[in-house]
């Protein structure tokens, strides 16, 4: 079961790919410094033990 999270924009304020690229490494960096991702990134681990 891949888990995959998009992040979606407010609607009626469209923002170009390459804001959504912007947006999205933001959005993973506030994670990985808020340690969102750690937690998840065991589970999937734990789920596929071939990642690195």
């Amino acid at each position: 079961m891949a888990r995959k999270i998009q992040y979606q924009p407010v609607a009626g304020n469209e923002p170009s790919d390459a804001q959504e690229v912007n947006y999205a490494k933001e959005f993973k960096q506030a994670d990985i410094a808020g340690g969102y991702r750690k937690s998840k990134l065991k589970e999937a681990k734990s789920e596929n033990p071939n990642l690195r």
